[in-house]
């Protein structure tokens, strides 16, 4: 088992309320501090993919048991030569599965989780390749310009090279399953060459107060749906889980009201949501984010 993400690059509209009944899927785990420090009165997290069950765990104890820089330091967004340390200190509070996960795996955890997943190291790979075809100073200079606009015209002036015009899309074809349009404007957004964001402090200590709300589901999301009673979730945060034979069982779980967000191939409709936002661009990722409302 293998993580296919290390951090959250999904960004979607948090469809939670203070008192909410929630239902989300692991991803990379830093959406679920964010969903928390809204204060739900219960937060269910599934995922088909054990992996990221162990990812979203460690995250969790890494919330109830350490401060806010010492949880950076843990997951790979500050500096730390002392990770396994960090991991001493929360590993009691994981199951023996998720525990004998990271044991297996210690150097993803001394490199930090949040820059190891599958799509991280690739991200990686590619921001190599561009130090490499631009130089050090030239990204530098174009990371450390402040808006859109600027960076749209550096784009125009210095980065579209005759070699980056000519192969440009073939190279990013190579790291990215999206067109190199998305990825143009991902680049002049600022995010396709930036970290994942790391959560504030202050939503740090606010998820942290309620952590103890967070359910991790080990069970399939199919079985555990269907033993959920009717109308008993305010909001589902779905991400990019795989919704196939789950539909009907969203729509009975959806208490009136509900608000739902997930990413699909296509603006599809969940059967009894209604559209509250024109679909957007999954970001890296294929697909559009989905957000509606249930309307029984």
């Amino acid at each position: 088992m293998e993580l296919d993400l290390g951090s959250d690059w999904l960004e979607d509209a948090l469809p939670v309320r203070e008192g909410d009944a929630v239902l989300a899927a692991a991803e990379g785990g830093d959406r679920l501090l964010r969903l928390l420090a809204a204060r739900p009165r219960l937060m269910a997290v599934v995922d088909r993919r054990p992996a990221q069950l162990c990812l979203a765990e460690l995250k969790l104890a890494g919330l109830k048991t350490l401060g806010h820089p010492e949880y950076l330091e843990l997951i790979g967004l500050r500096p730390s030569r002392r990770r396994r340390a960090l991991y001493q200190r929360l590993r009691w509070l994981l199951r023996r599965e998720a525990d004998e996960f990271w044991l297996a795996r210690l150097g993803i955890l001394d490199r930090g989780v949040a820059l190891q997943g599958t799509f991280e190291r690739r991200l990686s790979s590619f921001r190599q390749f561009v130090r490499f075809v631009h130089g050090r100073r030239k990204v530098e200079r174009f990371l450390a310009l402040p808006g859109v606009e600027e960076r749209r015209s550096f784009y125009a002036g210095e980065w579209q090279t005759f070699l980056w015009k000519k192969f440009g899309a073939v190279l990013w074809k190579r790291w990215f399953d999206v067109p190199p349009a998305r990825l143009e404007r991902l680049l002049l957004d600022g995010r396709l060459l930036a970290p994942p964001a790391a959560i504030p402090a202050d939503r740090f200590e606010s998820a942290k107060e309620v952590a103890n709300r967070a359910l991790l589901v080990w069970e399939p999301p199919d079985a555990y749906f269907r033993s959920l009673p009717d109308g008993s979730i305010d909001a589902f945060a779905l991400g990019r889980m795989d919704l196939t034979g789950l539909e009907s069982e969203v729509a009975r779980l959806a208490a009136p009201g509900a608000r739902v967000t997930f990413v699909a191939e296509t603006s599809e409709r969940l059967t009894g949501f209604v559209p509250a936002a024109p679909p957007r661009e999954a970001g890296f990722f294929p697909g559009l984010v989905l957000a509606g409302s249930f309307a029984p």
